[in-house]
């Protein structure tokens, strides 16, 4: 199935999902049939970082990770269903206590931190909440201005075992902190600094970190989706902003009653068409560039062709045609999961446990697909452990509940 073009099919066409315009804007809080799959983008996300969080940037002969380190297999060894159901009921939710056991600025801010604890892709969801939380308070539209503040008051709960705790806030959120002022009307730069400057202008991943929970407020309605990301989007920089409003659009689109009666084949299919063809500001008409999201959304696919089954050989196409400047780099965190998903024809925990170990930045490219899997998949493709897990620290850590956020997310003071 990976080797096909995700063109319009009979399905989507009889269904009358639609790709842009107004659908389904919200969710009862009762109904089960869209809350589990908001549940799901929203613990997806949380479950990859805290997966790839252990094992960020390991060194290749480091502590042993309990993954299938398919780098080491034989050149003629490939992938098969077998295979594939084995990797997706493999995957090792660690503690940091041996692989990661200090503190880190963007990484866990507990020392040996347990299994579940989460890194700066999570923090950023939490700022988004908490910013959504502030415009419902006020019973005012969610802003920049509202979300940059949002970044300057954002604060864990007190934790007694990390004594340079304030330390790794400030560090962590820094270079947020000086787009956030200057945002708000400071111009002092010793406190903040012009958003062209923020990580030097590269395109990253800080928005897909940050704003796929904006899908479950404009669910069915990508085209809306993708603009008021957009809007809010003041962390990234160029192209970035394109593809963390596709995400985001294409999230929104698999978030509707008409899709949860399509297979998990085709709601695949709806969530990357979508992507694709979301494009208010038409960004695939710049003349000579084009669209790059589109060039990406491409190579993905036939990155996954190309490898014919060998991980191993998917690996190093990655790291040598993905063309990453930083393993952090916007179109890397996209281009990693969706190759692996269609590697892995769409088993998302096998093509969780290959992102896992094809390493680099693993928690950014596993909440990514985290996001991806648990919006099309619904909740309950992931381990009740590890959704127990990740719940509990962060309730522990920042005093948050997905049960709240799903309350957030579902009034409509902050959307419009």
């Amino acid at each position: 199935m990976h080797r096909r073009k995700f063109q319009a099919v009979a399905v989507l066409a009889a269904s009358g999902l639609a790709t842009s315009g107004r659908g389904f804007a919200s969710f009862a809080g009762d109904n089960a049939l869209l809350r589990d799959p908001i549940k799901g983008l929203l613990v997806g996300g949380l479950i990859g970082d805290a997966l790839g969080g252990p094992i960020e940037f390991r060194e290749p002969d480091g502590e042993q990770t309990g993954l299938c380190d398919a780098r080491k297999w034989p050149d003629k060894q490939k992938i098969n269903p077998l295979l594939l159901s084995d990797l997706g009921h493999e995957i090792p939710m660690k503690s940091y206590a041996a692989l990661r056991p200090d503190t880190a600025a963007y990484g866990p801010w507990r020392v040996r931190a347990k299994a579940g604890t989460l890194t700066d892709d999570s923090r950023h969801k939490i700022v988004l909440l908490r910013a959504i939380a502030a415009a419902c308070k006020a019973k005012v539209a969610l802003d920049e201005n509202i979300l940059a503040q949002a970044f300057l008051d954002f604060a864990p709960e007190p934790q007694a075992d990390t004594s340079n705790l304030d330390a790794l806030v400030a560090e962590g959120l820094r270079e947020y902190r000086y787009a956030a002022r200057w945002i708000l009307g400071e111009r002092d730069p010793n406190l903040a600094r012009p958003l062209a400057r923020l990580w030097s202008g590269v395109n990253n991943c800080s928005g897909q970190m940050l704003l796929p929970p904006l899908a479950a407020g404009f669910a069915g309605d990508p085209d809306t989706a993708y603009r008021r990301t957009f809007e809010l989007d003041f962390v990234d920089a160029g192209q970035a902003k394109d593809f963390t409003s596709a995400l985001v659009a294409g999230l929104s689109s698999v978030l509707t009653p008409k899709a949860r009666g399509l297979s998990t084949d085709e709601r695949w299919q709806l969530i990357l068409k979508t992507m694709r063809e979301t494009d208010p500001f038409g960004y695939r008409d710049v003349p000579f560039a084009g669209r790059r999201l589109e060039k990406w959304l491409d190579k993905a696919l036939e990155l996954a062709g190309r490898a014919n089954k060998s991980p191993k050989k998917l690996y190093e196409l990655l790291e040598s045609e993905g063309k990453p400047v930083f393993w952090w780099d916007a179109h890397f965190t996209l281009l990693v999961p969706l190759a692996m998903l269609h590697f892995c024809d769409y088993n998302s925990l096998a093509a969780m446990h290959l992102t896992l170990d094809f390493g680099h930045d693993t928690d950014s490219y596993a909440q990514v697909l985290g996001c991806l899997a648990g919006a099309v998949e619904g909740s309950s493709i992931f381990p009740a452990n590890m959704q127990e897990a990740v719940q509990s620290t962060l309730a522990e850590d920042y005093g948050e509940s997905l049960d709240a956020w799903l309350g957030l997310l579902q009034k409509r003071e902050w959307k419009t």
